[in-house]
């Protein structure tokens, strides 16, 4: 079968290099219009939400802030794929990951914009809400 095709591509050498020319005039007419990313992200899309609770431990932390901000605030969130979160002494962090393609961007400002995201640290009476 290969020597039928090499065999055929000898004898029909012009009609091969008409068309590796045309594939290649092609291919570069799609380069133009190709969308070129020069540091293209390989990562998911995610956002992070940081609440220092100093003078908490780890288990309210989670009571006070985390779960509260999961479950009433960020549950209904467009986009959103998955949440993660972790307690700690004093900190709460809780991350977003986001379908693909979704705009970074708009995806922070629609977490920024949930009622009370900024302000269930202070209602609380725990520190400082930070989103990453």
């Amino acid at each position: 079968m290969i020597r039928s095709i090499v065999a055929s591509s000898l004898n029909l050498r012009f009609l091969i290099v008409i068309l590796a020319v045309v594939t290649m005039l092609a291919g570069a007419a799609q380069i133009g219009q190709m969308p070129v990313d020069i540091l293209p992200e390989f990562s998911l899309p995610y956002v992070e939400i940081r609440t220092e609770a100093l003078g908490l431990s780890a288990e309210e932390v989670e009571q006070l802030i985390t779960t509260p901000m999961e479950q009433d605030l960020l549950a209904g969130v467009p986009w959103l794929d998955t949440i993660h979160s972790k307690s700690v002494e004093g900190l709460s962090s809780i991350i977003l990951i986001f379908e693909p393609g979704t705009n970074v961007i708009r995806a922070r400002q629609m977490v920024g914009e949930r009622p009370g995201s900024g302000n269930i640290s202070i209602r609380r009476g725990s520190g400082r809400y930070l989103q990453g």
